[in-house]
């Protein structure tokens, strides 16, 4: 959430109303009693803004395990093998059951199960705060503070869409043409006979990129880094490209190279810039607003996240212990085992034992900035940030033929790092480093198992966990995608089921 707080109070009645308006099966009936407000909400520029903020408070957490960023980072970040499940938190409860449903690639339907629900629903609620901002917004506006508004709704209705076409839409490369990636609804939907169907993955991404096209030319003014901006719009369509591109056996270069036009952009022009030394393994440890290197990122400052429930606590604060801390979420003995000592990256992984487990005795600590209380932290989602568009860069490069532009974009990370930059790379060789250092670099923070997916490789989890043995899921996989929740299914009856 930005760090505007004296616009919370004037959120407060139109983010309720908004999100109240999604949970609604009746959504004409709804209109009626809010047109009077709806109107006062847009009557001014500054009622413009205080809305675009609800909408950006509502990728954030809503209650322990409830909301939107909790459960992407869960479905994002759980389905690859950059982490290791030591306890089964529960097996008894069903809070335990959804964290590790989508681990295990069990992919429930239900909302008891899993977290497939929560994400979709957190996803359309978003939508609706977005899409009611938009349609109050004409073609002829001119009005500066208004069409800031309408860019940065475009920026976040092109994130949504895209965190759902990743889960709920077959990688991109598999005839997008026919799969089905997940339903676009573009204005608040007011009647309860308008049960939209599932568009198609090319159809999806095609969206996505029409609404950071528009959003770009529509910014007006550069904010802090809580807030989208027209490189950060160029940020995502560079990972959006990247993900159209295909295999690297067979990429499509066309996607490519617009991938890495869109990251060279960012880095020549953006006015970012990659942290270093002490800096840079500080970087985790405070707010996102002064940090040079990140482009967007979801703030906390004012409302606190659960991510770190599964990943890291401090000592005395899990079940009131003052003897150990821990998550039973770790880092797995494979990503480990990619970093040499020397490697700077070590330092996100802090000592963090669990009783009786002298294996995993490291914790994730990219979410603990200003640690409050168990459970919660104000730690920022970096979601786009500048090490990334030097890896899409490179990843795009590899796949358009440039080995030597590849190789040299690859080793910043690693010299940034503290590693030796690699010699002599190229071809299959250079783009496996450059998947090694995406996951290095960008762990736990949302990309591993689509990185797989996306590129046709499988994903392969060669350690057990608690309860998990290992397991390997194919890009072709069914379980690649998940499930919709079957509450969706039956309020709407034009949503066609994923296979599993």
């Amino acid at each position: 959430m930005p760090n505007t707080t004296n616009y919370i109070k004037g959120t407060v009645i139109f983010l309720t109303w908004a999100l109240l308006g999604a949970c609604n099966k009746k959504l004409d009936e709804i209109k009626p009693h809010n047109v009077l407000f709806e109107d006062q909400q847009f009557g001014t520029p500054a009622g413009y803004t205080k809305a675009t903020i609800a909408n950006y408070n509502s990728l954030t957490t809503s209650g322990a395990t409830g909301g939107y960023d909790y459960n992407w980072f869960n479905l994002s970040e759980f389905r690859g093998n950059n982490v290791r499940t030591i306890d089964n938190t529960s097996s008894a409860n069903l809070t335990a059951s959804q964290d590790v449903d989508a681990f295990n690639f069990t992919n429930s339907s239900s909302k008891d199960f899993g977290r497939s629900d929560a994400f979709w629903k957190a996803s359309y609620k978003a939508l609706l705060g977005i899409n009611i901002v938009l349609k109050h917004i004409n073609d002829t506006e001119s009005d500066s503070t208004i069409l800031q508004a309408k860019a940065e709704n475009l920026f976040l209705r092109a994130v949504v869409y895209f965190n759902l076409i990743r889960l709920y839409g077959r990688p991109y490369y598999q005839s997008p043409t026919s799969n089905l990636g997940v339903s676009l609804i573009l204005k608040p939907i007011e009647t309860a006979a308008d049960k939209p169907t599932r568009a198609t993955v090319e159809e999806t991404y095609q969206q996505i990129i029409s609404d950071l096209t528009e959003s770009i030319k529509n910014f007006r003014y550069t904010k802090v880094n809580s807030f989208a901006s027209k490189y950060a719009a160029y940020a995502l369509l560079s990972r959006v490209y990247l993900y159209m591109s295909g295999p690297f056996a067979q990429p499509n270069t066309q996607y490519a190279q617009l991938a890495a036009q869109y990251a060279d952009s960012v880095i020549v022009n953006g006015g970012y810039s990659l942290l270093q030394g002490a800096t840079y393994t500080a970087y985790y440890n405070n707010s996102n607003q002064a940090n040079a290197e990140t482009i967007w990122a979801v703030n906390h400052d004012n409302i606190v996240t659960s991510l770190p429930t599964l990943l890291y606590q401090p000592t005395g604060q899990y079940t009131g212990s003052s003897s150990y801390s821990t998550g039973q979420v770790k880092p797995s003995p494979d990503l480990l085992s990619l970093m040499s000592a020397a490697d700077l990256r070590l330092s996100f992984y802090v000592k963090d034992k669990y009783p009786g487990n002298n294996t995993d005795t490291l914790s994730c600590r990219k979410y603990m900035y200003k640690y409050t209380a168990v459970y919660t932290s104000n730690a920022p989602i970096h979601y786009l940030r500048l090490a990334e568009m030097y890896l899409n860069r490179a990843e795009a490069r590899v796949k358009a033929g440039d080995n030597g532009g590849a190789l040299s974009d690859v080793n910043i990370i690693r010299q940034r790092a503290g590693l030796l930059p690699a010699l002599g790379l190229s071809g299959q060789a250079l783009f496996d480093e450059i998947l090694t250092q995406r996951r290095l670099e960008l762990a736990f923070e949302g990309h591993n198992s689509y990185d797989y997916f996306r590129n046709g490789l499988p994903m392969v989890r060669s350690y057990s966990s608690f309860n998990s043995a290992p397991l390997t899921i194919s890009p072709t996989d069914p379980k690649v995608v998940l499930r919709i929740s079957d509450d969706i299914l039956i309020e709407n009856g034009n949503i066609t089921q994923n296979n599993q």
